[in-house]
Protein backbone atom coordinates (compact mmCIF):
# COMPACT_ATOMS: atom_id res chain seq x y z
CA UNK A 1 0.00 0.00 0.00
CA UNK A 2 1.70 3.63 -0.87
CA UNK A 3 1.40 6.58 0.76
CA UNK A 4 -1.25 7.68 -2.58
CA UNK A 5 -3.33 5.09 -1.65
CA UNK A 6 -6.89 6.29 -1.15
CA UNK A 7 -7.41 3.97 1.85
CA UNK A 8 -3.85 5.14 3.22
CA UNK A 9 -4.64 9.03 3.35
CA UNK A 10 -8.21 7.98 5.05
CA UNK A 11 -6.29 5.88 7.40
CA UNK A 12 -4.08 8.78 8.31
CA UNK A 13 -6.53 11.21 8.35
CA UNK A 14 -8.72 8.92 11.12
CA UNK A 15 -5.16 8.42 13.39
CA UNK A 16 -5.20 12.01 13.70
CA UNK A 17 -9.25 12.43 14.60
CA UNK A 18 -9.66 14.60 10.98
CA UNK A 19 -12.03 12.19 9.77
CA UNK A 20 -14.34 9.14 10.37
CA UNK A 21 -12.63 5.80 8.80
CA UNK A 22 -15.03 5.96 5.81
CA UNK A 23 -17.33 7.00 7.75
CA UNK A 24 -17.38 4.87 11.03
CA UNK A 25 -16.22 6.05 14.04
CA UNK A 26 -16.19 4.69 17.62
CA UNK A 27 -15.21 5.56 21.34
CA UNK A 28 -15.19 4.10 24.79
CA UNK A 29 -16.34 6.62 27.22
CA UNK A 30 -14.68 5.53 30.80
CA UNK A 31 -17.50 7.51 32.52
CA UNK A 32 -20.88 6.67 34.22
CA UNK A 33 -23.74 7.15 32.00
CA UNK A 34 -26.25 9.73 33.55
CA UNK A 35 -30.04 9.86 33.61
CA UNK A 36 -32.02 12.78 32.07
CA UNK A 37 -33.66 13.02 35.12
CA UNK A 38 -31.11 13.73 37.59
CA UNK A 39 -31.10 17.25 36.90
CA UNK A 40 -29.41 20.44 35.17
CA UNK A 41 -25.66 20.62 37.19
CA UNK A 42 -25.49 16.75 36.83
CA UNK A 43 -26.62 16.75 33.13
CA UNK A 44 -24.34 19.71 32.74
CA UNK A 45 -20.85 17.97 34.01
CA UNK A 46 -21.97 14.66 32.56
CA UNK A 47 -21.92 16.70 28.86
CA UNK A 48 -18.28 18.73 29.76
CA UNK A 49 -17.29 15.00 30.89
CA UNK A 50 -17.96 13.67 27.69
CA UNK A 51 -16.42 16.32 25.52
CA UNK A 52 -12.94 16.11 27.73
CA UNK A 53 -12.85 12.94 26.03
CA UNK A 54 -13.29 13.52 22.63
CA UNK A 55 -10.14 14.25 20.20
CA UNK A 56 -12.60 14.60 16.64
CA UNK A 57 -11.02 17.48 14.69
CA UNK A 58 -14.20 16.95 12.04
CA UNK A 59 -18.38 17.01 12.59
CA UNK A 60 -20.74 14.97 10.76
CA UNK A 61 -22.15 16.94 8.88
CA UNK A 62 -25.25 14.90 7.59
CA UNK A 63 -27.78 11.60 8.92
CA UNK A 64 -25.90 9.10 11.21
CA UNK A 65 -26.62 5.83 12.66
CA UNK A 66 -25.77 6.26 16.58
CA UNK A 67 -25.37 2.90 18.51
CA UNK A 68 -25.09 3.32 22.30
CA UNK A 69 -24.12 0.37 24.66
CA UNK A 70 -24.38 1.17 28.20
CA UNK A 71 -22.20 -1.00 30.39
CA UNK A 72 -24.22 -1.52 33.51
CA UNK A 73 -24.32 -3.78 36.79
CA UNK A 74 -27.33 -6.23 35.54
CA UNK A 75 -28.40 -6.60 39.19
CA UNK A 76 -28.66 -3.25 40.11
CA UNK A 77 -30.42 -2.53 36.44
CA UNK A 78 -33.22 -5.75 37.30
CA UNK A 79 -33.67 -5.58 41.00
CA UNK A 80 -32.82 -1.69 42.46
CA UNK A 81 -34.49 1.23 41.27
CA UNK A 82 -30.51 3.24 40.90
CA UNK A 83 -30.80 2.94 37.23
CA UNK A 84 -32.95 5.00 34.75
CA UNK A 85 -34.97 3.71 31.34
CA UNK A 86 -32.63 3.35 28.14
CA UNK A 87 -34.22 6.46 26.41
CA UNK A 88 -33.28 8.71 29.45
CA UNK A 89 -29.56 7.88 29.32
CA UNK A 90 -29.52 8.45 25.33
CA UNK A 91 -30.97 11.91 25.80
CA UNK A 92 -27.62 13.08 28.04
CA UNK A 93 -25.25 11.18 25.72
CA UNK A 94 -27.07 12.78 22.57
CA UNK A 95 -26.70 16.58 24.19
CA UNK A 96 -22.91 15.30 25.22
CA UNK A 97 -22.46 14.52 21.48
CA UNK A 98 -23.53 17.57 19.85
CA UNK A 99 -22.68 21.52 19.57
CA UNK A 100 -19.04 23.20 19.50
CA UNK A 101 -16.67 20.89 21.42
CA UNK A 102 -19.03 17.50 19.91
CA UNK A 103 -19.08 15.22 17.20
CA UNK A 104 -22.46 16.36 15.73
CA UNK A 105 -23.48 19.34 14.55
CA UNK A 106 -27.17 19.01 16.14
CA UNK A 107 -29.26 15.49 17.47
CA UNK A 108 -31.15 16.01 14.46
CA UNK A 109 -29.10 15.14 12.37
CA UNK A 110 -29.30 11.14 14.48
CA UNK A 111 -31.75 9.12 11.76
CA UNK A 112 -31.40 5.96 13.49
CA UNK A 113 -30.89 5.42 17.40
CA UNK A 114 -29.66 1.81 18.82
CA UNK A 115 -29.53 1.95 22.88
CA UNK A 116 -29.05 -1.23 24.87
CA UNK A 117 -27.00 -2.81 27.63
CA UNK A 118 -24.17 -5.40 28.29
CA UNK A 119 -23.63 -6.63 32.24
CA UNK A 120 -20.04 -5.51 33.29
CA UNK A 121 -17.99 -6.26 36.67
CA UNK A 122 -16.52 -3.01 35.78
CA UNK A 123 -17.73 0.21 37.01
CA UNK A 124 -20.30 1.69 34.69
CA UNK A 125 -19.38 3.21 31.37
CA UNK A 126 -20.51 3.14 27.68
CA UNK A 127 -19.62 3.04 24.11
CA UNK A 128 -20.93 4.99 21.34
CA UNK A 129 -20.17 3.85 17.64
CA UNK A 130 -21.86 6.26 14.43
CA UNK A 131 -22.04 5.65 11.13
CA UNK A 132 -22.44 7.64 7.99
CA UNK A 133 -21.80 8.57 4.57
CA UNK A 134 -17.95 8.63 3.87
CA UNK A 135 -17.95 12.06 2.66
CA UNK A 136 -20.48 14.08 5.11
CA UNK A 137 -17.99 15.46 8.02
CA UNK A 138 -16.42 19.33 7.96
CA UNK A 139 -13.53 20.27 9.94
CA UNK A 140 -13.48 22.17 12.67
CA UNK A 141 -14.15 24.94 13.92
CA UNK A 142 -17.37 25.73 12.07
CA UNK A 143 -19.11 28.77 11.63
CA UNK A 144 -22.64 28.85 10.78
CA UNK A 145 -23.93 31.03 7.53
CA UNK A 146 -27.71 32.19 7.00
CA UNK A 147 -28.93 31.32 2.75
CA UNK A 148 -32.19 32.66 1.32
CA UNK A 149 -34.02 29.31 2.43
CA UNK A 150 -33.31 30.52 6.06
CA UNK A 151 -31.73 27.94 7.27
CA UNK A 152 -28.20 28.03 8.22
CA UNK A 153 -25.04 26.28 6.53
CA UNK A 154 -21.95 25.00 8.79
CA UNK A 155 -19.03 26.06 6.82
CA UNK A 156 -15.38 25.47 7.43
CA UNK A 157 -12.60 27.56 6.12
CA UNK A 158 -10.10 23.66 6.92
CA UNK A 159 -10.50 21.61 3.69
CA UNK A 160 -9.64 17.96 4.39
CA UNK A 161 -6.81 17.10 1.10
CA UNK A 162 -5.66 13.16 1.75
CA UNK A 163 -5.94 12.83 4.85
CA UNK A 164 -4.62 16.08 5.80
CA UNK A 165 -6.04 19.38 6.27
CA UNK A 166 -5.17 22.57 4.33
CA UNK A 167 -6.49 26.27 4.69
CA UNK A 168 -8.97 27.82 2.21
CA UNK A 169 -8.77 31.15 0.37
CA UNK A 170 -10.85 33.99 0.67
CA UNK A 171 -11.59 33.41 -3.01
CA UNK A 172 -12.79 29.48 -2.30
CA UNK A 173 -14.42 30.82 0.66
CA UNK A 174 -16.45 32.72 -0.94
CA UNK A 175 -17.17 30.88 -4.24
CA UNK A 176 -18.44 28.19 -1.39
CA UNK A 177 -20.81 30.59 0.15
CA UNK A 178 -22.05 31.77 -3.66
CA UNK A 179 -22.96 28.13 -4.32
CA UNK A 180 -24.68 27.66 -0.87
CA UNK A 181 -26.73 30.84 -1.47
CA UNK A 182 -27.60 29.68 -5.45
CA UNK A 183 -28.68 26.24 -4.54
CA UNK A 184 -30.91 27.52 -1.41
CA UNK A 185 -32.79 30.08 -3.33
CA UNK A 186 -33.19 27.49 -6.34
CA UNK A 187 -34.41 24.84 -3.81
CA UNK A 188 -36.86 26.93 -2.35
CA UNK A 189 -38.21 28.41 -5.65
CA UNK A 190 -38.45 24.89 -6.56
CA UNK A 191 -40.47 23.63 -4.10
CA UNK A 192 -42.79 26.53 -4.36
CA UNK A 193 -43.37 25.31 -8.05
CA UNK A 194 -43.81 21.84 -7.36
CA UNK A 195 -46.33 22.54 -4.71
CA UNK A 196 -48.20 24.98 -7.48
CA UNK A 197 -48.09 22.36 -9.64
CA UNK A 198 -49.88 19.96 -7.22
CA UNK A 199 -47.29 18.16 -5.23
CA UNK A 200 -48.12 17.74 -1.53
CA UNK A 201 -45.51 19.15 1.04
CA UNK A 202 -43.02 16.16 0.97
CA UNK A 203 -43.00 15.83 -2.72
CA UNK A 204 -41.93 19.53 -2.51
CA UNK A 205 -39.48 18.74 -0.06
CA UNK A 206 -37.77 16.13 -2.17
CA UNK A 207 -38.25 17.83 -5.36
CA UNK A 208 -36.23 20.60 -4.01
CA UNK A 209 -33.41 18.34 -3.18
CA UNK A 210 -32.78 17.34 -6.79
CA UNK A 211 -30.99 20.78 -7.09
CA UNK A 212 -29.34 21.70 -3.81
CA UNK A 213 -26.32 21.33 -2.25
CA UNK A 214 -25.29 17.64 -0.22
CA UNK A 215 -24.75 19.86 2.85
CA UNK A 216 -27.52 20.21 4.94
CA UNK A 217 -29.24 23.46 6.68
CA UNK A 218 -30.38 23.68 10.33
CA UNK A 219 -32.79 25.98 11.49
CA UNK A 220 -31.69 28.42 13.64
CA UNK A 221 -33.27 27.04 17.05
CA UNK A 222 -31.06 24.18 16.25
CA UNK A 223 -27.68 25.67 16.88
CA UNK A 224 -25.60 26.02 19.80
CA UNK A 225 -24.58 29.20 20.86
CA UNK A 226 -20.98 28.52 21.09
CA UNK A 227 -21.42 28.59 17.12
CA UNK A 228 -20.05 31.21 15.37
CA UNK A 229 -23.11 32.89 13.04
CA UNK A 230 -23.09 34.77 10.18
CA UNK A 231 -26.79 36.16 8.70
CA UNK A 232 -27.54 36.84 5.18
CA UNK A 233 -26.79 40.42 5.62
CA UNK A 234 -23.80 40.18 7.68
CA UNK A 235 -21.50 38.08 4.99
CA UNK A 236 -22.85 39.43 1.64
CA UNK A 237 -22.03 42.62 3.12
CA UNK A 238 -17.98 41.39 4.18
CA UNK A 239 -18.08 39.88 0.16
CA UNK A 240 -19.34 43.00 -1.25
CA UNK A 241 -15.76 44.75 0.97
CA UNK A 242 -13.48 42.24 0.31
CA UNK A 243 -14.60 42.44 -3.58
CA UNK A 244 -13.73 45.98 -3.92
CA UNK A 245 -10.37 44.75 -3.88
CA UNK A 246 -10.26 41.71 -4.93
CA UNK A 247 -13.46 41.38 -7.58
CA UNK A 248 -11.46 40.02 -10.19
CA UNK A 249 -10.73 36.83 -8.29
CA UNK A 250 -14.07 35.85 -8.06
CA UNK A 251 -16.15 37.19 -10.73
CA UNK A 252 -15.56 34.01 -13.37
CA UNK A 253 -17.34 32.12 -10.37
CA UNK A 254 -20.03 34.64 -10.24
CA UNK A 255 -20.94 34.63 -14.08
CA UNK A 256 -20.57 31.32 -13.84
CA UNK A 257 -23.16 30.48 -11.07
CA UNK A 258 -25.60 33.10 -13.13
CA UNK A 259 -25.62 30.66 -16.01
CA UNK A 260 -25.55 27.58 -13.70
CA UNK A 261 -28.94 29.56 -11.83
CA UNK A 262 -31.15 29.78 -15.33
CA UNK A 263 -30.34 26.36 -16.13
CA UNK A 264 -31.40 25.13 -12.81
CA UNK A 265 -34.53 27.10 -13.05
CA UNK A 266 -35.46 25.79 -16.31
CA UNK A 267 -34.74 22.01 -14.81
CA UNK A 268 -37.39 23.00 -11.74
CA UNK A 269 -39.59 24.03 -14.44
CA UNK A 270 -39.68 20.93 -16.07
CA UNK A 271 -40.47 19.08 -12.99
CA UNK A 272 -43.41 21.04 -12.04
CA UNK A 273 -44.52 20.47 -15.06
CA UNK A 274 -44.20 16.92 -14.59
CA UNK A 275 -46.50 16.64 -11.46
CA UNK A 276 -50.38 16.28 -11.97
CA UNK A 277 -52.54 16.83 -9.43
CA UNK A 278 -53.86 13.22 -9.21
CA UNK A 279 -50.48 12.41 -8.07
CA UNK A 280 -49.70 14.98 -4.90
Amino acid sequence: MTANDPIEHERRGAGTGLNPMFGDWQHRFNIAPVPYGDGGPKRAAFRQAIQAQLTNQFFYSGEVRLEITLHMDVQSILETSDTADLDNYAKCILDGLKGPDGVLLDDTQVQTLIVSWLDTARPPHFDIEISSSPDDFILKPVAFYEMPDRLWYPVSRKLWNEGGADDASDRDHYAGLLIYELTSSVKRRIRHKLRQAGADRLRGYHGGKYLSSSIRGFHRSRIDDGFDKHTLQSWKSALAAWKQTHGPEIEEIENGLAGMKETYLQFGDALAGKVRPDEA
